[in-house]
């Protein structure tokens, strides 16, 4: 976790001077995520992570919400076992306080500006997409979920394209790699039955058949 720990504005002016200015270093340096949940509200919190993202701004680089679901991941993957059903066996943070104000901040606070950063981190999760759900999990909001699945039918269409750079493009452009990157990590039947996972997971664990229902994740179908 050290990677998570925030280092003292002391030390951060030391090492202005051959690093740049002070502002470039609070841009690159560490998070305290749990320092910042813990200390502010939540509407400071998510004010914080989208001001941040905006100045880390970076094509080829993580900005800070996605170094926050990372955070996140993290947490969740060294708690504790839970399944709300066989099929989709998931985890839960030890401190229950923490999960809460994660799970507040993501849903009310972050909408829209994590919606792709969610996206991101779903598609990119191409050898262990079962924890995908440790993220799912947390989330309860019907237009990241109605966003999920959009997206969802978006890379189903892209499953027919004949083209193989053109049938990948739109699953690179949320994974936020290159459009010349290799389509292996990008096929859309790949990406579409991670997406499909974590619908299922809702269906399972919500009523959300007024957005979509299992009929809706069939994937050979219309």
């Amino acid at each position: 976790m050290d990677d998570f720990l925030e280092e003292s504005d002391e030390a951060g002016r030391r090492t202005v001077g051959s690093s740049g200015s002070y502002e470039d270093i609070l841009k690159t340096r560490p998070i305290g995520f749990d320092e910042l949940l813990k200390n502010n509200d939540l509407e400071t919190v998510a004010m914080r992570l989208t001001e941040g993202a905006l100045e880390m701004a970076d094509f080829m680089k993580k900005d800070i919400m996605d170094r926050f679901l990372d955070f996140i991941f993290f947490k969740v993957s060294t708690g504790n076992i839970d399944i709300p059903s066989m099929a989709y066996p998931t985890k839960r943070m030890l401190d229950r306080e923490l999960e809460k104000k994660v799970i507040e901040v993501i849903n009310k606070h972050l909408y829209p500006e994590i919606i792709f950063r969610l996206l991101k981190f779903f598609t990119r999760n191409v050898h262990d997409a079962d924890t995908n759900l440790y993220i799912a999990n947390l989330i309860f909001s019907e237009d990241i979920i109605k966003s999920i699945y959009d997206t969802y039918k978006l890379f189903k269409k892209d499953i027919f394209v004949d083209n193989r750079d053109k049938r990948t493009l739109n699953v690179k452009r949320i994974q936020q790699y290159s459009s010349r990157s290799d389509n292996k990590l990008s096929s859309p039947l790949d990406a579409t039955a991670r997406l499909k996972y974590i619908l299922e997971f809702f269906l399972v664990k919500y009523n959300t058949t007024h957005l979509y229902t299992k009929e809706d994740l069939i994937l050979w179908g219309p």
